[in-house]
């Protein structure tokens, strides 16, 4: 193990990393996640996670818990963390979870599948490593040809405000001390400052985090940081292939300007240079994107055409808002809001796709093009105009299409 992975694991051992309960972290169902590349699963065989950097398992044990029929290994090189990742699957008598200490720099001892991992999610880790390339290479080796990857990083740009802590911090406790010094001096700091540039963007809460976040945000031993161009070369550097952002509308240019010629300026751009614009232009702390291996490729979008035998199946990251009022003799829907994962909730106007929405709020299983569009047909909707709203659910990404073998 080297000097830098050797300091990484004795700060996360000493203060184990991610505080906070379980939760199911937006962008993390497997099988939507294997729904945005072109290549399918095979059929017949278990849908295998890799959590590479679970820490504490706050993340993965979320996930678990809300696929159960998905087989879970999180690994980490910190004992501390995974202990108690341990310890709270026992505690939720999980029986789809396995949790091993293996450092990502060499993977060595990872027992994986034959045929690779379906997703490997690592969130907050490949930039703490001593070589980020070698370790997201490694993690693409052992991926399945058609799986994906959830990769998280550390946004430059979007740092900037916590960057200037880090330093303020360094001028007065330098890395020379014991960790536990820096620490106190460090919160008796940030305590006392008034410097409105500290707590700029996202990182106006930095006097009232927990001891465990301070650490990792701001007394980090060890991190590389990308904008948008650092981010591309490394996914390209290790072999990968971009499939999507985790959440496309962050990166949406032409949202950040005025209609008229600056809009159109901004969208004949070429795509990461539009990109690098909302990086420059926004705060974007993490960068998140969705990857594959070469020869998988972002899925080709549904159109006018789409068969009516088309499988689709709600989004674990959407949620309906609706507002009834019950009346005398019957209820009516006064308000429909779409909300998408980190999305602003989206108002639905009444019309097609308002019927569409109501009609599958209670639908647990996955169903087809042709059910919905029948379904719509009962309220009164012709069938072109349902086949639209079809289509713009989709767009909205209200429901995603899985792959036949992601269909159970």
């Amino acid at each position: 193990m080297d000097a830098i992975t050797e300091a990484v694991r004795a700060m996360y051992t000493a203060f184990p990393y991610p505080s906070g309960a379980p939760t199911m972290r937006q962008g993390n169902d497997a099988r939507v996640l294997l729904s945005y590349g072109a290549r399918a699963r095979p059929p017949g065989r278990p849908l295998r996670v890799l959590d590479a950097g679970c820490g504490r398992g706050v993340g993965l044990i979320g996930a678990a818990s809300l696929q159960p029929d998905v087989e879970f290994l999180g690994i980490d090189l910190c004992g501390a963390a995974l202990a108690e990742a341990r310890a709270e699957t026992e505690r939720r008598a999980l029986k789809n979870v396995r949790i091993a200490e293996v450092d990502l720099m060499s993977l060595e001892g990872l027992a994986v599948p034959d045929g690779g991992f379906d997703v490997i999610i690592s969130s907050g880790v490949v930039h703490h490593l001593s070589d980020p390339v070698e370790g997201l290479t490694r993690l693409a080796n052992v991926l399945a040809p058609h799986g994906v990857i959830s990769l998280m990083v550390y946004g430059r740009h979007g740092r900037e405000a916590l960057y200037r802590a880090v330093r303020a911090i360094d001028a007065v406790a330098p890395r020379d001390l014991p960790l536990e010094e820096r620490l106190r001096i460090g919160r008796a700091l940030v305590a006392t400052a008034e410097s409105a540039a500290l707590t700029a963007g996202p990182w106006s809460d930095m006097r009232a985090v927990s001891d465990v976040e301070f650490v990792d945000r701001y007394l980090n031993v060890h991190e590389t940081s990308y904008d948008v161009p650092g981010l591309f070369a490394l996914i390209e550097r290790a072999g990968l292939t971009r499939l999507r952002w985790v959440e496309p509308a962050d990166w949406d240019a032409a949202a950040l300007v005025p209609d008229g010629p600056l809009r159109e300026l901004v969208a004949a751009l070429p795509p990461e240079r539009r990109d690098a614009l909302v990086d420059s232009l926004t705060w974007r702390p993490r960068l998140e994107v969705v990857l594959a291996r070469a020869g998988n490729a972002p899925r080709a979008p549904l159109d006018g055409n789409v068969r009516d035998d088309e499988p689709l199946a709600w989004n674990p990251d959407a949620s309906l808002r609706v507002e009834r009022r019950n009346l005398r003799d019957r209820e009516r829907v006064e308000g429909l809001a779409l909300h998408v994962r980190s999305r602003d909730p989206l108002p639905i106007a009444n019309g097609p796709v308002a019927l569409a929405l109501l009609a599958l709020e209670r639908q647990l299983a996955p169903f087809r093009v042709g059910d919905l569009v029948q379904a719509l047909a009962q309220r009164g909707v012709a069938a072109p105009v349902a086949r639209a709203a079809v289509l713009e659910l989709v767009r909205l990404e209200a429901v995603y299409r899985p792959h036949p073998a992601d269909l159970a």
